[in-house]
């Protein structure tokens, strides 16, 4: 903003004050009275007091007429002369002094706006000032963020690697699951197997058993016709019958056993069969507890979040 400059009115009313105080008004006198101006325009506001002012009269000293007269004369003579010189240096004086106002105000006027493009400079650079101060703020708070989001990023990863770890673990333990499950069915399939070889066992001991007891009872029906047979002629051959009574009882005990001995490979078929059911039911609650293992890990898997 421009710099409002003193007035006519001003300068006027110190260079009057200055006269009444017997003092004679100067540029320095008036600038000092003041407080503020620029010397060329206190110079121009004071040319133009003095103009207006009226040149003081003189007291001439009293002379004899003659003297006074031909005094009078030189003094006007050397006076025209003086005024004649001191208006033409007047003249050329005020006529630089003159310039010396012009350019001193035109120095002045360009000094006002270089101050004016000085403060507009400065409240520029105050504005810029103020824009840096944002925008380092502004970088630095982006940086932190920089740093965040890095952090997220890594914390990602990180939750990602665990994720896939967790994916490999999950897929190592169902193949593992499907190995049992394979196990499992072909031990099953094996006690099956068993199982069915202990039901032909037993169905082998029960038909050997029957056919023992059958020969069994045939051979005590034989021994019995045999034996009433010779009821008759027990006197003369009661020696024999004894003897072959003893060895019909030995091969009766022979057959006892033989039975005995088919029995009990029929009970230890039935407990071999009653193992290999209890195997079997155990096999397949195991294979069933696998099955379910497994669906419910394929379950959790497949809600888990992949990327």
């Amino acid at each position: 903003m421009a710099r409002t400059g003193i007035t006519y009115e001003q300068v006027a009313t110190v260079a009057d004050a200055l006269v009444g105080q017997g003092e004679k008004p100067s540029i320095q006198r008036i600038r000092e009275q003041l407080g503020t101006g620029s010397p060329n325009t206190i110079h121009r506001h004071l040319k133009a007091w003095r103009a207006t002012q009226a040149p003081a009269e003189r007291r001439a000293a009293r002379l004899p007429d003659e003297l006074a007269a031909a005094l009078a004369e030189e003094i006007e003579r050397q006076a025209a002369a003086a005024r004649a010189e001191a208006e033409e240096s007047a003249l050329e004086a005020q006529h630089t002094a003159d310039e010396l106002s012009a350019t001193g105000e035109q120095l002045e006027e360009q000094v006002e706006a270089l101050s004016d493009q000085v403060e507009a400079l400065e409240s520029e650079r105050d504005r810029v000032t103020g824009e840096r101060d944002e925008a380092r703020s502004a970088v630095a708070e982006f940086r932190e963020r920089v740093k965040e989001l890095e952090a997220q990023r890594d914390e990602a990863r990180q939750q990602l690697a665990e994720a896939r770890n967790r994916v490999t673990t999950l897929e190592e333990q169902r193949n593992e699951e499907r190995q049992a499950r394979i196990e499992a069915q072909r031990e099953a399939k094996q006690a099956d197997q068993a199982r069915i070889e202990a039901e032909r066992a037993l169905a082998v001991a029960e038909t050997r058993t029957e056919a023992a007891q059958q020969q069994a009872e045939e051979r005590a029906k034989t021994l019995q016709e045999e034996r009433q047979a010779r009821q008759q002629d027990a006197q003369v051959h009661r020696q024999a019958l004894v003897e072959q009574r003893e060895e019909y009882r030995e091969r009766l005990t022979a057959v006892e056993k033989q039975a005995q001995e088919a029995r009990q490979t029929a009970q230890e078929a039935v407990q071999g069969r009653t193992k290999a059911e209890t195997r079997a039911e155990a096999l397949a609650a195991r294979l069933e507890a696998l099955e379910s293992q497994g669906r419910q890990r394929d379950e959790d898997q497949g809600s888990l979040p992949l990327s």
